[in-house]
C-alpha cells in the first residue's frame, strides 16, 4: 500500500514541477522564470530558471527594435555560444553563433531544443531552452555576456548596450 501512495506522490510532485517550467514563446510572463538580473543599466534583463534534470530555460527582453543577443560559458564574447534573436517584417528570427575574438559566425553545432523570438511595444525577447549536456557550467554557475543592438540583423555592433554576469543555480529564488 506505501510503494502505491509514494509512487502516486512522486508523480503528482513531477506534474507539478513540470508545469512550473517557462514556456518558450518569445514572451515573458509575470512569475514566469524564478530568477531574472536587470543588465545595461536597466535597458534589458536576463531571466533564468534550471530544471530538475539540469536544463536551462533562458529569455532576455531588452528595449529595442533589433536584435538581441547572449553568450553563454564566457564573461566576454569570445568563447561564448551566442543566441540571438529579433523580429523583423512581423518574422521571428532566432540564430546560434559562437564568439571568436570581438566577432561571432553561426554554430555548427545547436546547443537549444527549443527557441522563439518576439517584438512588442518597443521590446525584443528571445527565449530558449538548454538540455542539461550542453549547459556551459562552471561548478555551480553559467557566466554569460549580453548585448542588443537597433537593428534587425546578426551583424550590427551593439555600441555600448552590453554587460554581463553569472548565472547561479543555488541563488535563492
Amino acid at each position: 500500500m506505501k510503494k502505491p501512495v509514494m509512487m502516486f506522490l512522486s508523480l503528482l510532485l513531477a506534474a507539478g514541477y513540470a508545469a512550473a517550467q517557462p514556456r518558450v514563446d518569445g514572451r515573458v510572463a509575470a512569475g514566469e522564470y524564478d530568477k531574472s538580473i536587470s543588465v545595461v543599466d536597466g535597458a534589458a534583463t536576463v531571466y533564468y530558471q534550471f530544471d530538475a534534470g539540469g536544463g536551462l530555460s533562458v529569455a532576455v527582453s531588452a528595449a529595442t527594435t533589433g536584435w538581441v543577443g547572449i553568450g553563454l560559458g564566457s564573461s566576454v564574447m569570445d568563447g561564448a555560444h551566442i543566441f540571438m534573436g529579433y523580429v523583423k517584417d512581423g518574422v521571428p528570427v532566432f540564430s546560434e553563433q559562437v564568439g571568436a575574438g570581438h566577432s561571432h559566425h553561426e554554430s555548427r553545432d545547436r546547443s537549444a531544443d527549443s527557441s522563439a523570438a518576439s517584438q512588442a511595444g518597443g521590446t525584443t525577447t528571445i527565449e530558449f531552452h538548454v538540455p542539461a549536456g550542453k549547459v556551459p557550467l562552471t561548478g555551480t554557475t553559467v557566466p554569460f555576456i549580453v548585448a542588443f543592438s537597433g537593428s534587425a540583423n546578426l551583424t550590427t555592433y551593439h555600441e555600448d548596450t552590453r554587460d554581463g554576469g553569472t548565472m547561479d543555480m543555488t541563488a535563492p529564488k
